[in-house]
């Protein structure tokens, strides 16, 4: 059997890059090399913000804590020639098996696999997100922190497409793919109690977990360099022509952005997404493919619209233009609400572009106390307060003590990987205890 390989940096990346904060200091004295495992089933490719968000959380345990993170990531054929992928110093792929339309049997396909290696895995502490995650923590000997962060973590599913034939293609899906659904909801359910620590992505996650499941999941925000985003410098607003969405799906309101540009001719809207290749325009519309730095977006942007149908459990484009000084106008779905600072910037009606464009030339009209604003509420969410919420949370929950006490070195034989490059794994290390600084010991974040 293969042993799992270890890759550093991946062929045509660029090098490896060692992360700095804006103020250049550590959290803390680097206490010696602990072995940390993060995991999701897209975790190395740059496929979404919760990818963004892992990758910048590893970054700073490796840099402003001081722990050794291994990477481990599904490895998705269907993805390789599409997305570039994140550097991780040391990245385990497992070769993963993918079907477009039934979503829960690949997750039954999978789950061998996953579980094999996360049950010979010799890490201290495993964090693990996504829907596969729930696998690789049910799996996993030691104390494992699960990330929560959209409605599939609570066990719904929901069809948010509005054309007849796409509802009744979803509606056969669904009847296909209920026994893989079923399968998946009770270990989603076990990993949620199985858990060290369970962790929202919002209080809105937070509340629904806790009446789902019966856990108390701690709140700590997905990583945004708020600060390092502030001080960017943006052109003046009028510089800045478009309306910007983000996001190619009917749950994210494509149908209503499109309504409401028509509504609203007078002003360029922008909407970028995944499908779209290059750059065209349509009307007043222009389209755009996703493109690495979401900066580059922001900074053409006066006004930046979420008006998401499903439930979202947090809204990072929000969050992320807001600290640049761009105000975000939300839907009152799911955890939205929480990224934007004043009501006026909810849209509760937000099926109604009528609703979406009142807000706009509300906001429009006082652009400056709203501009001021956004960048005032989004330094609350700023990544270093968020990561010494979660050692906090691992220091109270004894995570380091369990991991000491219940670490096992994994057996010679890994699980099968699919060999991107000949180098050996490394040898399991002893993990002390993790022992966040206090926080009158943290220095500023730049």
């Amino acid at each position: 059997m293969e042993h799992a390989t270890a890759v550093g940096e991946h062929e045509g990346s660029t090098k490896r890059r060692r992360y700095e904060p804006t103020s250049g200091r550590r959290l803390r004295a680097a206490p010696p090399p602990r072995d940390v495992c993060v995991f999701g089933e897209n975790l190395s490719y740059r496929y979404g913000g919760a990818e963004r968000s892992t990758h910048l959380l590893a970054r700073q345990l490796e840099s402003l804590v001081g722990l050794k993170v291994r990477g481990v990531s599904g490895s998705w054929k269907h993805l390789e020639s599409s997305l570039e992928k994140y550097p991780y110093e040391t990245l385990d792929e497992i070769p993963c098996l993918f079907t477009r339309r039934l979503p829960y049997l690949r997750y039954l396909l999978n789950l061998p696999r996953i579980r094999r290696y996360f049950r010979n895995c010799g890490a201290s502490v495993l964090l693990a997100n996504n829907k596969a995650g729930a696998i690789a923590v049910n799996a996993f000997r030691g104390p494992s922190v699960f990330f929560i962060h959209d409605e599939s973590n609570l066990n719904v599913r929901r069809d948010y497409r509005r054309d007849p034939g796409s509802r009744l293609r979803f509606a056969v899906q669904c009847i296909l793919d209920s026994p893989f659904f079923a399968l998946f909801s009770i270990m989603n359910r076990m990993a949620m109690r199985k858990a060290a620590i369970v962790v929202a992505n919002s209080r809105y996650m937070g509340i629904r977990a806790q009446r789902k499941f019966g856990v108390k999941p701690v709140v700590v925000y997905p990583q945004v360099d708020v600060r390092g985003l502030s001080q960017i410098d943006t052109r003046p607003p009028e510089e800045r022509p478009y309306i910007l969405m983000v996001g190619h799906e009917e749950l994210k309101g494509v149908s209503v952005f499109k309504r409401l540009a028509e509504l609203m001719p007078e002003h360029e809207f922008m909407l970028v997404g995944r499908t779209f290749e290059g750059e065209r325009r349509e009307g007043n519309i222009t389209y755009r493919g996703f493109v690495k730095d979401p900066v580059e977006l922001y900074r053409h942007a006066k006004l930046v619209l979420m008006p998401s149908q499903c439930e979202e459990g947090f809204g990072m484009v929000s969050l992320e233009a807001s600290a640049l000084g761009v105000p975000s106008i939300v839907s009152f779905r799911g955890g939205l609400p929480e990224t934007v600072a004043h009501d006026d910037c909810i849209v509760f009606d937000y099926d109604n572009p009528l609703a979406w464009a009142d807000t706009i030339d509300r906001v429009l009209a006082d652009y400056g106390r709203f501009s001021r604003a956004a960048r005032s509420h989004a330094s609350r969410f700023d990544m270093r307060r968020q990561l010494e919420t979660l050692l906090r949370e691992l220091e109270r929950a004894n995570v380091g003590d369990r991991a000491a006490a219940g670490r096992r070195s994994p057996p010679a034989a890994a699980p099968a990987t699919r060999r991107l490059r000949p180098i050996a794994r490394r040898a399991p290390r002893t993990v002390p205890v993790i022992e966040p600084a206090a926080s009158s010991d943290a220095q500023p974040a730049g």
